[in-house]
């Protein structure tokens, strides 16, 4: 899931192959020019989506003597089967995709994208090299921590371990979409290890019971638990505490000492892409600290390039603008999460029932 200061950014979520996954993309936001080429992308939905049109992609055209077409991703989800099937009959409708990281498996399993290196990025010299895949930059960082109200905890939380204390028995949420945070979460609180699931994860599950008030389901109604002070402390998403601390509400988010989960969108060129050279320049150019600060001020997206200089009221909200939380980043081992989900599924949706 991706989420952005009023957007949540997908779900991971792979669409059945329809009857028209290879017709012409009628999803196309701009005309082309008259004159000139064109460069097709698949974009964002909602703030995001608006920041990369409005303010991302102008500066670019000009420089570039190019026509930016954006492909609206609904819920800023790839449709990674449809991307499959074009790619295969070789013939993408775009030339460069961001994706979920599991959706990033999949593509890298079916052979979707062409592998990018330093010579073909020139911007990969100022960003965090854990932020580098084979395919591309990882851009659009966004942070899974501890959000608590300062005004009824008083001793700030710094450990997972505090949402099972249980003074805030009823007053905890966590969440039900992206289920498989909350399970890497439980482990890491009492094992020190994200992996692997198992009876013992849900055991300490059970544990949390009495202090939840519920699962939430949707980036906005975890907004609104903290906004109408239901809960007092929960594990939620950096932008999503950041967009009731910018109403005023007494938030604060915060990265618990066992590690806190960072993920972002890998920027990749499609295999059989029309114009690979302007493709590359794209993604080197979104990469770059003018791109990049301006999405973290819009969207409350963190970015992997050092040489961004972030505001102090960005500081407060993108927490891993500080180093010494970007060490504390927990690998996440995706192919281990894509072969498994399934079952965890069944596993958590039988808990929540239990």
């Amino acid at each position: 899931m991706r989420n952005s200061r009023h957007t949540t950014i997908g779900r991971r979520r792979f669409l059945g192959l329809t009857a028209s996954a290879l017709a012409v993309p009628t999803a196309i936001s701009s005309q082309a020019w008259a004159q000139g080429k064109t460069f097709v992308i698949y974009s964002f939905d909602g703030v995001l989506g608006r920041a990369f049109k409005e303010q991302i992609i102008p500066p670019f055209e000009k420089q570039h003597g190019v026509r930016v077409e954006t492909i609206t991703m609904p819920g800023s989800v790839p449709p990674m089967q449809k991307v499959k099937a074009t790619v295969d009959a070789g013939r993408p409708e775009a030339d460069v995709i961001a994706m979920q990281l599991t959706d990033y498996v999949f593509a890298r399993r079916n052979n979707l994208l062409m592998p990018l290196s330093a010579s073909d990025i020139p911007e990969y010299k100022n960003l965090y090299p854990q932020f580098i895949t084979e395919h591309g930059p990882g851009l659009l960082l966004w942070s899974y921590g501890i959000a608590y109200n300062t005004q009824q905890v008083k001793e700030a939380p710094t450990s997972w371990k505090d949402l099972w204390d249980p003074k805030y028995k009823g007053k905890v949420a966590i969440n039900d979409p992206i289920f498989d945070q909350v399970l890497q979460m439980v482990n890491l609180t009492f094992t020190g290890k994200a992996l692997p699931v198992s009876d013992e994860t849900f055991k300490h599950l059970t544990e949390l019971r009495p202090n939840l008030l519920t699962l939430y389901t949707t980036g906005a109604q975890a907004e609104q638990l903290m906004r109408q002070q239901e809960i007092v402390l929960g594990a939620v998403w950096n932008s999503r505490a950041a967009a009731v601390q910018d109403e005023g509400v007494p938030i604060k988010f915060v990265a618990p000492k066992e590690g806190i989960f960072v993920r972002y969108n890998p920027f990749s060129v499609l295999r059989g892409a029309r114009d690979p050279d302007l493709a590359k320049a794209w993604i080197n150019y979104v990469c770059s600290k003018e791109p990049q600060s301006l999405l973290a001020e819009k969207g409350y997206q963190g970015s992997p390039n050092k040489e961004v200089v972030y505001s102090q009221h960005i500081k407060e909200r993108i927490i891993v603008t500080d180093p010494e939380v970007l060490k504390r980043a927990v690998k996440e081992d995706f192919d281990t999460i894509v072969d498994n989900v399934a079952e965890w599924r069944r596993r958590w949706d039988a808990w929540k029932q239990a």
